[in-house]
């Protein structure tokens, strides 16, 4: 309590109530909560059960959870953090049968959703199959603003809001036979229960003393929803959001989740704060000049004692590829000048598709790192196999999952036998499973082809009865393994030794996790653990907070996080900016976002311009940034990469150096 502002201790110390505290990045948000849940606990004696904490981000649940017990010095047994996906998921879990669900049930990440969405058009209109992305967005930002598509009884057009409408209900019936629900349904169906069933709202409310919720800003009309429900009857709320998303109200006017809270709980305390506690001066003045460029926002101060900061770097490269090495020249020049661990290095980039040429770069020049939101490890081909088989394990409704495990390893079963059980099981409205051993459908089967499907069946069969009778999971999936000789086809089918190796390594990591969660519920077989492990995968949560690495993360996966020195790929028109964007409206959202990434950065940061950037399969020349127009010019620093390029000292660590560029912002 002693290192906190007033405005930090009055938030702490506020108890009778609901509270909002706002505030710019590095203000002090997370910690501040993870200070009040110290308080509570120390000084008021409140019971940590009686405490929820909810979170937007991986980073933000693992760094309150944290910050709370080092406040203590002990470990806090009973606290719950959540994600509000993970919150969803607990409560679903207590009333499966009212939401027509069985244990085991699947969750559809958004690849999963959008592969069931393009079946489903493939087979009824097939015209509009092309837009299966595009439907399976919109399906998304309905279920996220807690809202219902128009309803038409007329053939959809080839529109992408008409094709979403009339995709809708089918697609939610897809996901009832297959004993699912999607990623946004975790939050929308617990808010369903909690409207519906008035006697476990009451135990919740009952339950929880204190809600603590951070990055408000960042939620939807739903997850605002849920908080609404529990924060009542006793429940003393205390919510954070950055008080730049509400600094205009031409933004986000229609989702304004901070708008929402003011108007739907009543005697909200507002407190404000007003200085910014992680960046270096030249930082935070960056950032008031990119949000101050709007109008009517007061500069937010670093306090007395900061250090002024290392000048704001640009990098221009002629393409990706000069980028990338320019990148990895500077972070590896710097941390072997200084000592500084991998880990307090982050490269940041806007598109999953930017990340692979990093990691190249990177694996060249042996730099360790970890990638959440790039190439995540749950994304990885043989991960999904794998996890493909723990879903129609303790799922066997689930046909997706049956179709990418039937046949891998490559087990002779041809893509018109697939068809043909596709539309059996279609015609029958039932599982692909089920409809599998069917004698219809055997009769209608070339023999070879009836004797491949028999056979497979029977030995996928064997493991779900295994599994439904509560084998011990890592035993059951290590037979499993075994038996499809899994490991020998990885050796086959990989370009050599060490990449097979790495790979098996991948396999073995999902083991060990299975085997950790295990441990967490002795006796519970895979049907009661896997919906927990899905939330593990649908989040990212792969990673080791203890490995030294730099860390790989799209600007999605970078909310909530913080490092010495940050890289920003890509600061450029069509990137940051993304797109067309209003003059007048999207681009306050852009200007926020590129405050928020550059704001991740306490010492130093670098932009980096590429000349031309392959993207998509298309060759694109973007000019850079209009925001870097806003940046004080006597603060930047531009370093052209060519080959051969060195970076000294002077460039790297001299927080002396002022070098006037700004005639050289391209236009």
């Amino acid at each position: 309590m002693l290192d906190l502002s007033p405005q930090q201790k009055a938030a702490v110390q506020h108890n009778q109530g609901p509270l909002l505290v706002l505030g710019g990045a590095g203000s002090g948000k997370t910690s501040l909560l993870a200070c009040k849940v110290a308080w509570l606990v120390r000084e008021l004696n409140t019971d940590p059960s009686q405490i929820i904490v909810l979170a937007n981000s991986v980073a933000a649940v693992r760094s309150l959870r944290r910050g709370a017990e080092e406040q203590l010095g002990r470990k806090l047994s009973g606290l719950s953090v959540y994600g509000f996906a993970e919150l969803g998921m607990r409560l679903i879990e207590r009333r499966l049968a009212t939401l027509g669900l069985r244990p085991g049930f699947s969750v559809y990440d958004r690849r999963d959703s959008e592969t069931v969405i393009e079946r489903l058009l493939r087979e009824s209109l097939p015209q509009a199959a092309d837009l299966a992305a595009a439907v399976a967005r919109q399906i998304a930002q309905w279920k996220q603003g807690f809202a219902s598509p128009p309803f038409s009884t007329d053939a959809p057009d080839t529109s992408t809001p008409s094709v979403s409408a009339w995709a809708y209900q089918r697609y939610e019936q897809r996901l009832q036979n297959a004993n699912a629900i999607d990623i946004d349904d975790l939050t929308r169906k617990a808010v369903r229960l909690l409207t519906t069933d008035t006697l476990l709202l009451n135990r919740w409310r009952a339950h929880v003393r204190y809600l603590l919720v951070d990055e408000y800003d960042r939620t939807n009309a739903c997850e605002h929803e849920l908080v609404r429900l529990l924060a009542t009857d006793g429940v003393i709320l205390t919510a954070v959001a950055d008080n730049t998303r509400t600094m205009d109200d031409r933004a986000l006017r229609s989702t304004d989740s901070v708008a929402r809270l003011q108007s739907d709980i009543t005697n909200l305390r507002v407190i404000k704060l007003e200085k910014n506690f992680r960046c270096s001066n030249r930082i935070t003045l960056a950032l008031n000049r990119i949000v101050g460029a709007i109008g009517g926002v007061s500069d937010v101060n670093s306090p007395p004692g900061l250090h002024p900061g290392t000048p704001i770097r640009i990098l221009r490269a002629r393409n990706e590829q000069q980028e990338a090495e320019g990148i990895v020249s500077a972070l590896t020049a710097h941390q072997a000048l200084t000592g500084t661990d991998f880990r307090n290095y982050a490269i940041l980039y806007r598109y999953h598709e930017q990340a692979p040429i990093i990691e190249r770069a990177l694996r060249v020049a042996r730099v360790p790192y970890t990638a959440q939101g790039a190439t995540s490890f749950f994304a990885l081909s043989e991960v999904r196999d794998l996890w493909a088989y723990l879903r129609v394990l303790a799922n066997p409704s689930d046909d997706d999952a049956f179709l990418s495990a039937l046949n891998t390893p490559r087990r002779n079963i041809h893509h018109a036998t697939i068809n043909r059980l596709v539309q059996f099981a279609a015609g029958r409205r039932l599982p692909l499973l089920e409809c599998a051993l069917d004698p219809d459908l055997m009769n209608s089967l070339a023999t070879e082809q009836a004797q491949a499907l028999r056979t497979n069946l029977g030995l996928l069969a064997g493991f779900i009865e295994r599994a439904a009778a509560n084998a011990d999971p890592p035993a059951l999936v290590q037979d499993l393994l075994e038996t499809l000789r899994y490991f020998d086809w990885l050796r086959d089918t990989s370009n050599d030794a060490k990449i097979a190796a790495q790979r098996m390594r991948n396999v073995s990591r999902v083991i060990g996790v299975l085997r950790r969660e295990a441990r967490k519920a002795p006796g519970a077989g895979l049907r009661a653990l896997f919906p927990r492990l899905q939330l593990l995968a649908i989040r990212g949560d792969d990673d080791d907070p203890a490995v030294d690495g730099v860390a790989l993360l799209t600007f999605a996966a970078a909310c909530g996080t913080e490092f010495a020195q940050v890289y920003l790929v890509g600061f450029e028109e069509g990137l940051l900016p993304a797109g067309e964007v209003d003059p007048d409206i999207d681009s306050l959202s852009e200007r926020h976002l590129a405050y928020l990434m550059m704001s991740r950065a306490r010492d130093a940061i670098t932009l980096t311009v590429a000349e031309q950037r392959r993207f998509a399969g298309w060759s694109i020349c973007f000019p850079a940034s209009r925001f870097l127009t806003d940046l004080p010019p006597h603060d930047l620093q531009w370093i052209d990469i060519g080959p051969g390029h060195v970076f000294t000292e002077n460039s790297l660590v001299n927080s002396a150096t002022y070098i006037d560029h700004s005639n050289q912002i391209p236009r």
